[in-house]
């Protein structure tokens, strides 16, 4: 049913001591789209932080929370359906 693919090598580490790549999952999203939103979640964080000193009406936490769980939730999905 599509799980084949899911499915990943034992986590042993060859000999040279490199740490194995992980295969990513068909349409899952990419790592470079991955840190855009891992970045813009600590900016939101930062302005949070800031507090009083910058003003907007939009709260940063819930955005950053938001912005830091969307790549898992998407990969997640992509896997599941």
């Amino acid at each position: 049913m599509g799980c084949d693919n899911l499915r990943r090598k034992q986590w042993t580490w060859p000999v040279s001591g490199a740490p194995p790549k992980l295969e990513r999952v068909e349409g899952g999203m990419s790592p470079e789209v991955q840190f855009v939103f891992y970045l813009a979640a600590v900016v939101c964080f930062v302005l949070a932080a800031l507090g009083t000193r910058v003003r907007a009406p939009v709260q940063f936490v819930p955005l950053g929370l938001a912005l830091f769980v969307f790549p898992t939730m998407w990969n997640t999905g992509v896997a599941a359906f």
